[in-house]
């Protein structure tokens, strides 16, 4: 660094700091943030996992999203990775197989907005809703997207990146934008 330097170092607490830290730390602002974070992580996390339907004994981490945990069915052994968003939704379900390998930041959405109004805004248009049934032993690679109204047979595995737009048949390797079947596993 050079001596010559106006900045103060970085990695020194001052007095300054230290009172810094309490003034925001007993704030009404620091009050209101926490129970709004808080407030988010049960609306997010823990409200939807308690109603989920359930087997076995998953490992679902702590960072995954999910909506509508009444409308999502999850398998014995499955891993939901890092990240990752399930979000059903309120007319349609979310059925994981057994045995599912979901990769860090992979998603997957039951609904989606309607664009064909053009006098509307998107936002406040109807929902289109279908289910989303994904089969058992198949591995959803990292960062994918699987859209409303799609079927993953058994024994698949989705490669990381891809977005499923349409049915992917049983044991294949299938992968892209929009994702299609590359080889069979057979």
């Amino acid at each position: 660094m050079n001596q010559n330097s106006n900045f103060a170092p970085q990695n020194e607490i001052t007095v300054k700091h230290f009172w810094e830290v309490i003034r925001y730390a007993l704030s009404p602002t620091m009050i209101k943030e926490i129970m709004h974070k808080f407030g988010y992580f049960v609306h997010d996390h823990v409200a939807p996992i308690s109603q989920m339907h359930i087997k076995g004994n998953p490992r679902i981490h702590p960072s995954a999203s999910f909506r509508c945990g009444h409308n999502i069915y999850l398998g014995q052994n499955s891993h939901i990775n890092q990240y990752c968003c399930i979000w059903a939704s309120r007319n349609s379900k979310i059925l994981l197989g057994d045995d599912l390998l979901m990769g860090p930041g992979a998603k997957m959405f039951s609904s989606n907005h309607s664009t064909q109004a053009l006098d509307i805004p998107m936002n406040s248009q109807a929902w289109v809703e279908k289910d989303i049934v994904v089969g058992n032993d198949v591995w959803i690679g990292s960062n994918v997207v699987v859209l409303a109204g799609v079927r993953i047979g058994n024994g698949t595995v989705i490669a990381a990146g891809s977005v499923v737009t349409k049915d992917i048949p049983e044991y294949v390797v299938a992968g892209g934008v929009p994702a299609k079947p590359l080889r069979n596993r057979r």
